[in-house]
């Protein structure tokens, strides 16, 4: 058993992560999600809310030093940081730790990317530094034993965050200990936006990559954070958690079991919450043949969380059509019932408003599954439509949901999610660079300088 504690040897392992080290299924993931975060945060750069950000960051300007995403102008790394994590999840189309309900992409990368490019940094430390960053949040998240009162997406994201930005410029591991400390003490998010949909919940990640960016330029600068950041007697898991934890996932195996491994991608630009319905529904639409106009009524089942999460009445709550729509199981069902998919022409104002999708998605109840379903899953998900003839068609989603390394998208599908997200990108990215930004994730450890993915990544022309 290791004298030291958890924290300094997840700060120690971040340290001294080499991407020439790496084993090749760690740096083929690590791959898959940059491309994949890069298509989703491109189709964010004209989500709602985005506009919130983007109009303070061009005035405060300041120096030029890091690529705002789908936008051709720089700004200081806290603010791209800030900027890029926000339309990394503001689609809801973002990496997920199914067993902890985490994102992990929108706050690792696009805070490792912005200080990268405005450093200098060379693509094998940036590899490495996803690799220290993702990790640590994957571990953080399955020690988690609640529920989401504080959602882990913000809270760990933060301090991932900040070991993989240390990491991106060769911050020693007494260094990188006081990085992450900095960025406990900015440690937030909460559910309650998810409740009112509002959009400040597509800041969460947005605010954890900042947090990253800061914090490690903190530490830099010789400021020193609490070192028991996550089991001290006032850490992440005591505090935030309530000391409902497993202390293993922190540490064993560390270097050898990478949890990465398990993050998903999403097939569908909605919650994940409501995936495996979304997935039930569809497969219940195509070996039925089952039309709106015949659905007499549709039920769904979800686990405690999710169905706290998606599982409330369509309409119900008021909030923005667009945010409500990405949660609602309801609307989601309703949407690949009706239409045979999901995609983000679904996630439009428009779209949202469409009337047979609006009456369907007020036929769709949700309920919540509670004998022997665990607090932190997503699955089982069921559903069952009873037609206006009275015959009833149902499927289950019982172990693994379309999108997890066990049933997972192949490359063609991982592509094809890329250029679908990058037609929505605030400027028209050619095929070109389309291109030229899938060649240089794939040879990510070879760049010389980080920079050209985050200068590509603005859809500039100087590149």
């Amino acid at each position: 058993m290791s004298s030291l504690t958890s924290e300094q040897q997840l700060t120690q392992f971040a340290a001294q992560v080499r991407a020439d080290r790496l084993p090749p299924v760690v740096i083929a993931k690590l791959k898959e999600l940059v491309l994949d975060s890069i298509g989703v945060a491109l189709a964010g750069s004209t989500a709602p809310g985005v506009d919130a950000i983007l109009t303070p960051v061009r005035e405060w300007g300041g120096k030029p030093l890091s690529s705002v995403i789908g936008h051709a102008f720089q700004a200081p790394p806290p603010l791209v940081a800030l900027a890029n994590g926000m339309m990394g999840t503001a689609r809801d189309f973002d990496d997920t730790l199914d067993d902890a309900m985490l994102h992990t992409q929108p706050s690792v990368l696009y805070s490792t990317l912005a200080l990268a490019e405005a450093r200098g940094c060379s693509g094998a430390d940036m590899l490495a530094a996803l690799a220290a960053g993702t990790e640590m949040q994957c571990r953080m998240g399955h020690a988690r034993l609640r529920g989401q009162e504080f959602l882990p997406t913000g809270t760990t994201g933060g301090i991932a965050a900040a070991a993989a930005c240390a990491r991106v410029i060769g911050m020693p591991a007494e260094r990188l200990i006081d990085a992450c400390g900095i960025a406990y003490s900015q440690c937030a998010s909460n559910v309650q936006p998810l409740r009112e949909f509002a959009t400040v919940k597509r800041f969460h990640a947005g605010f954890a990559a900042k947090v990253g960016v800061l914090s490690t330029v903190l530490a830099e600068g010789g400021l020193t954070g609490a070192h028991r950041f996550l089991e001290g007697e006032f850490g992440y898991y005591r505090l935030y958690e309530m000391g409902a934890y497993l202390p293993g996932p922190l540490t064993e195996g560390l270097g050898e079991k990478w949890h990465l491994l398990q993050l998903s991608l999403k097939p569908y630009p909605s919650g994940r919450d409501n995936h495996g319905a979304v997935e039930a529904a569809l497969l219940l639409r195509k070996e039925n043949r089952i039309s709106p106009e015949n659905i007499e009524r549709v039920d769904v089942w979800l686990p405690p969380n999710a169905f706290g999460v998606a599982g409330y009445p369509w309409g119900s709550l008021g909030g923005h059509p667009v945010v409500e729509a990405v949660i609602s199981a309801s609307y989601c069902v309703a949407v690949a019932l009706a239409k045979g998919r999901l995609t983000l022409d679904d996630m439009t104002p428009e779209a949202v408003a469409d009337a047979t999708v609006q009456t369907l998605a007020r036929k769709v109840h949700c309920h919540k599954l509670t004998d022997g379903v665990d607090e932190i899953t997503f699955v089982p998900q069921k559903v069952e439509v009873t037609t206006t003839d009275g015959h009833r068609y149902g499927h289950e989603v019982t172990d693994y949901m379309l999108g997890h390394p066990s049933h997972p998208l192949s490359r063609a599908q991982v592509l094809q999610k890329f250029h679908d997200c990058i037609r929505f990108a605030a400027r028209p990215a050619s095929d070109e660079i389309a291109q030229r930004l899938i060649a240089a994730v794939d040879h990510l450890e070879e760049l010389p300088d980080a920079g050209v993915i985050g200068r590509l990544v603005s859809l500039a022309k100087s590149e």
